[in-house]
């Protein structure tokens, strides 16, 4: 495990300068591969928002060099509650897994809060396991919301291959669950226990030798079930786009099915180099 004193050193904070704008550009062209500038956000927008209440905030090294952000907008739901709205977390190839990505999602919890509202949502790709398992283990959200190709096509090389389905993350801001991530914990749920629940949909073989999805399975009278996912998205899309399309197509028809019948998603976790989601009947546990 590395070392706290190994980790790099950054300083997370509000943007301040227009060329910290300008370099959340070119983190943008930079991390989602886009082929032009048609999909970037650019610095009039995230000026904009953060100028009146988005939350625009960077991580920046000891030379000053940005490492990552994470932009948030004021929303409303349909009952009248504000929220934001999470659109974007970037992270630098430099500082990749050096959990940057956790703490510039905490710092955003902090921002908002400071405004008083409770409560943040944002879209990801189910696909991406690493999204996942940040997401709900380390910062405690939950899902029952699934939108088929959310963007359509873009030019970015990560969203190639694919219809760009995404599930919608809520994250309750100062619910029990959040704050017992927020101090550390992780989920009770013993991940030995998952490949013996019922399975919508599993995976077999590994990532270099992945076959095509199997039929979706029904929901049952379980309470519990998992839906399987191949562990590392992006080789598959390199290796066979054709392959990652079908998958994506039956984990579509996994979870607009468990959502219908519902269920939620409670956990994304891993188990003897398997990821699977922990879906359960009824509401969100928040306690």
């Amino acid at each position: 495990m590395e070392s706290q004193a190994s980790r790099p050193a950054w300083t997370i904070r509000p943007l301040e300068r227009i060329s910290e704008y300008h370099a959340c550009e070119d983190l943008q062209r930079h991390v989602w591969n886009f082929a032009g500038d048609l999909d970037i956000i650019p610095l009039t927008q995230l000026v904009s928002a953060h100028k009146v209440g988005g939350v625009m905030l960077g991580a920046f090294a000891e030379d000053d060099s940005m490492l990552g952000f994470c932009y948030s907008f004021l929303g409303r739901r349909a009952n009248g509650e504000l929220l934001h709205h999470s659109h974007m977390l970037a992270v630098d190839d430099r500082v990749r897994s050096a959990g940057l990505g956790a703490a510039l999602k905490w710092a955003q919890r902090d921002a908002v809060l400071a405004q008083g509202i409770k409560s943040m949502a944002w879209t990801y790709d189910p696909l991406e396991s690493l999204n996942g398992y940040l997401n709900f283990t380390k910062l405690g959200v939950t899902a029952c919301t699934y939108w088929e190709d959310l963007y359509g096509q873009t030019s970015s090389g990560l969203h190639s291959g694919t219809p760009t389905d995404r599930l919608r993350a809520e994250w309750a801001l100062v619910s029990p669950r959040v704050e017992r991530r927020a101090a550390g914990g992780r989920p009770s749920y013993d991940p030995a226990l998952l490949p013996t629940l019922p399975c919508l949909l599993a995976v077999a073989g590994d990532h270099a030798n992945l076959t095509p999805p199997g039929p979706v399975g029904e929901v049952g009278a379980s309470p519990e079930f998992t839906i399987e996912i191949p562990s590392q998205i992006q080789a598959v899309k390199a290796a066979d786009p054709d392959l990652a399309r079908r998958w994506r197509m039956a984990t579509r028809a996994a979870f607009t099915r468990a959502f219908a019948s519902g269920f939620h998603v409670a956990e994304c976790l891993r188990h003897d180099g398997h990821t699977y989601y922990l879906l359960r009947s009824g509401e969100p546990q928040l306690a």
